[in-house]
Formats: C-alpha cells, sequence, structure tokens
C-alpha cells in the first residue's frame, strides 16, 4: 500500500453501485482515506445480470476482485435475426482471453455482495445525498437524515437518476428512448441453452437474451422499442402477445420464471453532459454518461471511469486540472458508447427490408472481419 503523495487524501464517494465500490476498492490500496455513501440501507432485492468485457474484467482482476464467484465466462455470443434463425457466432471467449482476461456474464448481486464485502466497514448505508457544495480546500455532501461528510473531494457515483447531478447540472434530464422491457434471474438452466453462450434475438421492435452467468444460474431479458411494461397487464402476457414469433427458448425461461423475478426496466441516456465537476466534485459513471440497459456497456464504462480516477488522484495534479484531465480522458469514450448504443438498438430492432439486409449481412461477415469486430467489442472500442 502506497501513500498518495498529492493534497487529496481524504475522499467521499457517493453511491454504492459498481462504480462507487470499484473506484472504494482502488482507492483503499492506493492509500487513501475512503468513505462510500449508499442511499438505501440494504441491497437490492432482486437479481439481475449483464455482460462485462473483458477489459473492465482485467481491471476487476487486477484489484483481485474474486470474479468466479459471482459469474462465468461467456464462450459464444450468437445472434438470431427477424425469423428466428441463428446468423452468426461470435467467438468471444478465444479473442477476450487473448487480450488478457476473459468475458464475464455476471449476476449483477453476486458482484454487488463481492464488492460490498471488500470495502467493509468504509460502506454507510442508509446515507441519501440531498445536496453537495464546493469549498476552496473541501468538499461537503449533505445527507437526508441531517448528517453531512466533509472530504477533500466528493466523487458522484450515484447512478442515472443521480442526486448529485440534480445539484450541478438542475437542468439536465436523462433522454428517455420509448423502450423498456424486463430483465431475470432464474435458478434453472431452460433446455437449448448451451454452456458458455448468450443467445440473442432480434425481432421488429424487440430484442431478447438469455445467457448462463455461473452458479446454475441463468439472466434473460427482454426489451421492446415504443412501448413501456404495463402495471394493467400480466407480465409474461406482455411478452407473448407482443414478441412473435416467440422463441422457444424465451417461452421456457417464461416459464421457469415467476412473476416477482422479473424486474422492469425503461431506457434512458445521457449524452455530451458537461462539464462533469464543479470545483471539488465529480460525476463519473451513469451520473456522468449514463447509457440504456441495453447497450451492455454500462457497467464496463463505469469500472473503466473507476481505474482511470483512481491513477489520476494519485498523481498529485491540483482538483482542477485533474478533473479536466479525467475528463478528457473518458469522455470521448463514454460518449461513444451511448451514440454507439442507439444505433445498436435501432439495428437490432429493426424490420422490413431493414432487418432482411441486417441479417444478410451478419451471415456474409468473414473470419478476418469477425476478429475485428469482436476486438473492438471485448476492448471496449
Amino acid at each position: 500500500m502506497s501513500l498518495n503523495p498529492s493534497s487529496i487524501q481524504r475522499v467521499a464517494i457517493i453511491g454504492g453501485g459498481v462504480a462507487g465500490l470499484t473506484l472504494a476498492i482502488a482507492l483503499q490500496r492506493k492509500g487513501f482515506t475512503v468513505s462510500v455513501h449508499e442511499k438505501y440501507s440494504h441491497d437490492q432485492s432482486h437479481a439481475t445480470g449483464f455482460l462485462i468485457w473483458s477489459y473492465a474484467i482485467k481491471i476487476l482482476q487486477d484489484l483481485d476482485v474474486p470474479i468466479d464467484a459471482c459469474g462465468t465466462p461467456l464462450e459464444v455470443f450468437r445472434m438470431h435475426g427477424r425469423k428466428g434463425r441463428a446468423l452468426v457466432d461470435m467467438p468471444i471467449g478465444p479473442i477476450s482471453r487473448r487480450h488478457g482476461a476473459d468475458s464475464y456474464e455476471v449476476n449483477r448481486l453476486r458482484l454487488h455482495q463481492t464488492l460490498a464485502a471488500m470495502v467493509g466497514d468504509d460502506l454507510k448505508l442508509g446515507h441519501d445525498c440531498i445536496s453537495v457544495r464546493s469549498e476552496a480546500d473541501h468538499a461537503i455532501a449533505t445527507f437526508a437524515d441531517g448528517s453531512s461528510v466533509q472530504a477533500d473531494v466528493v466523487i458522484a457515483c450515484d447512478g442515472a437518476n443521480s442526486a448529485v447531478r440534480r445539484c450541478l447540472h438542475p437542468e439536465v434530464r436523462l433522454r428517455m428512448l420509448d423502450s423498456g422491457g424486463w430483465i431475470a434471474v432464474i435458478d434453472q438452466i431452460p433446455e437449448g441453452l448451451p454452456v458458455g453462450y448468450q443467445m440473442d434475438f432480434w425481432q421488429a421492435g424487440c430484442k431478447a437474451g438469455v445467457a448462463h452467468i455461473g452458479h446454475g444460474q441463468v439472466r434473460w431479458y427482454v426489451g421492446f422499442t415504443g412501448f413501456q411494461p404495463l402495471d394493467s397487464e400480466p407480465k409474461k402476457d406482455q411478452i407473448r402477445h407482443r414478441m412473435t414469433p416467440l422463441p422457444d427458448l424465451i417461452q421456457r425461461c417464461l416459464d421457469l420464471t415467476e412473476d416477482e423475478q422479473m424486474v422492469s426496466t425503461q431506457a434512458g441516456d445521457l449524452l455530451a453532459l458537461t462539464p462533469w465537476y464543479r470545483g471539488r466534485v465529480l460525476m463519473i459513471g451513469d451520473a456522468a454518461h449514463a447509457t440504456s440497459p441495453y447497450a451492455g456497456m454500462g457497467a464496463c464504462a463505469a469500472i473503466a471511469d473507476a481505474a482511470a480516477l483512481a491513477d489520476l488522484l494519485g498523481s498529485g495534479l491540483p482538483v482542477p486540472e485533474l478533473f479536466q484531465r479525467f475528463q478528457d480522458i473518458r469522455k470521448p469514450a463514454a460518449d461513444a458508447v451511448i451514440q454507439e448504443s442507439r444505433v445498436s438498438l435501432r439495428r437490432t430492432t429493426c424490420g422490413g427490408v431493414r432487418a432482411w439486409l441486417r441479417d444478410w449481412l451478419f451471415r456474409q461477415i468473414p473470419d478476418q472481419k469477425m476478429d475485428e469486430i469482436v476486438t473492438a467489442m471485448v476492448l471496449g472500442q
């Protein structure tokens, strides 16, 4: 453990999700005094899952996070087109390992619990941040119970609906994409899901996916464009009525899922917000650059943010220069992810001639081009 040589010794982190906990672990290892302030006093009540690409897994492994306790490596990403036929198998596993680490399908709740245990007593639950302010040599975050914390810097990792962002940019709102659906984790393996595979299905106005996440569990999701989940209609009926034809694998997942396991999602993002900081308060992760849950990059971007910021906080740079350098490093990549996610949502849910052409093009991809595509994915490019 090294001693931080800069004037920044104490860091207060608002938000105990993936970004905040990863940042805390990285800073603890560098000798900073850290406190993480999480709004909720308990874990999220439902397990969900996501894909973390190789470059972000390598960061977690370098922090000694036992990622195998949270998920399982992804070997093949198989995409199915508008008529339910397999289009292409993307060799995720071999190409990920070529670049230093597997890509993993992860149980989000398991990952959160693992990271929280590593942070230990520096994680403070039930601290609902309602305001922040910056002074010449410190920053202060105030919580709903009337308490507050003072630190050399305050880092906001409080997600897409960030309370800190509302303080820094009260006029800014998420751009809602009129897309929504459900995600669930189940404790049984449906017939037709090969080990190490993620199976995606692309239809007009809809996309869905199923993947192993290790420990005998599977995650699945269904998302629609131009539709939001309804409280007035049974959840499974909403999927069965709107996803046609309904893939057999998705039907099997529905049969194995209880209604209370299905977590509704709504797609929104936040492109080109600037600046990400004010005084001694900085936003990272979804607080600064929220992305659609169907992009498959939100957690990866948050982990990359945390690693880059931890390195810079130990650099000895003055706070304004440090924060600006962090934004200069991370903002182009974050904005590119959001732009690509919008394009990807349109590509995967298009219909008619566009869907026919998309399917035809995917079937024609030569091996060298496929290698280039997958390499860009696993490296977050």
